[in-house]
């Protein structure tokens, strides 16, 4: 399986450009243009020039012979976090539904303590914290010029595992976990959907075995994946996951999010992230095309790189 993240890569190279300007290694001009030349040629091909000028490599600390790994390691990141956010995005709207559902019956209490509506609204709330482990959180201040460098802080901790490539994969590891956790909760959630709406119950929705099997035979021999294979696995799984979430719960994919004011606390906070996380991207597209600076910003002081 092909991982296609030139999107992810080419916000990576950006976001070393931001950081060459913020140094002030290069002018708001020479930004420009670099930044343009990164939306025209391919990433790898942008990170081989930069890496070619001696003066920018001085102020990277991710050495020459791990750039591609570092690059293909950093947007891999970027991506899951983007399809982690997918994920979010339609557990929202199936918990929207039964949120709507919660409030349609006439004995709330009762109903908040015994209903399906009720067990699934838990089960879902529950979801969110699985799926917001791998997203930026909200205490992210995006006017902040250091926080628009995402790409750059997510590539903090690579430094770290180019020395411990052999190991466990820790990330990709703890991704299939939160995958398959949330594989199990989508199926309790169906099961309940379904006696709700009175469907016929597909027993093989939401299966998690893949996943179960693959972190069984990563405990018992911790190096039987490269990173490489790691990043494939993860893809895999989490499309699966998708492709369920559509399938499965297409009725109420369409129902607005703007259940703030009537449901319950926790899953308005939750449908408030979500605005706010899909904002935070789109603003984060913004590094690819203008350069970004704050006056007497000292970002020499920051520990951005390794």
């Amino acid at each position: 399986m092909k991982i296609n993240n030139e999107r992810e890569k080419k916000l990576v190279i950006s976001s070393l450009v931001q950081l060459l300007y913020y140094k002030k290694v290069i002018s708001f001009q020479d930004s420009l243009n670099l930044l343009k030349k990164i939306r025209a040629k391919k990433a790898e091909r942008m990170l081989e020039i930069l890496y070619n000028n001696k003066k920018f490599r001085e102020h990277i600390s991710i050495e020459e012979k791990n750039i591609r790994f570092w690059l293909s390691n950093t947007a891999w990141k970027l991506k899951m976090r983007r399809e982690m956010t997918s994920v979010l995005e339609k557990a929202c709207h199936v918990a929207a539904f039964f949120a709507l559902k919660l409030k349609e019956d006439q004995s709330i209490d009762v109903v908040y303590a015994n209903s399906y509506s009720s067990e699934a609204l838990s089960l879902m709330l529950s979801i969110y914290s699985d799926v917001n482990y791998f997203s930026i959180g909200p205490e992210y201040d995006i006017s902040s010029p250091e926080n628009l460098l995402v790409p750059v802080v997510l590539g903090f901790e690579t430094n770290l595992e180019i020395e411990r490539r052999e190991e466990i994969p820790y990330f990709g590891v703890n991704l299939l976990y939160k995958v398959s956790e949330v594989k199990r909760k989508m199926g309790l959630v169906y099961k309940i959907y379904c006696k709700i709406m009175q469907k016929k119950d597909l027993e093989k929705r939401f299966c998690n075995d893949y996943e179960k099997r693959l972190l069984k035979r990563t405990i018992e021999r911790p190096s039987i994946f490269s990173i490489k294979r790691w990043q494939k696995i993860c893809i895999k799984s989490i499309h699966s996951l998708n492709k369920e979430l559509e399938n499965t719960f297409n009725e109420v994919k369409e129902k607005e999010l703007g259940l703030e004011e009537e449901a319950p606390t926790p899953l308005a906070s939750s449908i408030t992230w979500l605005l706010n996380r899909k904002s935070l991207e789109e603003t984060i597209d913004v590094i690819t095309k203008i350069p970004i600076a704050q006056e007497d910003f000292d970002i020499s002081r920051q520990p951005m790189y390794g």
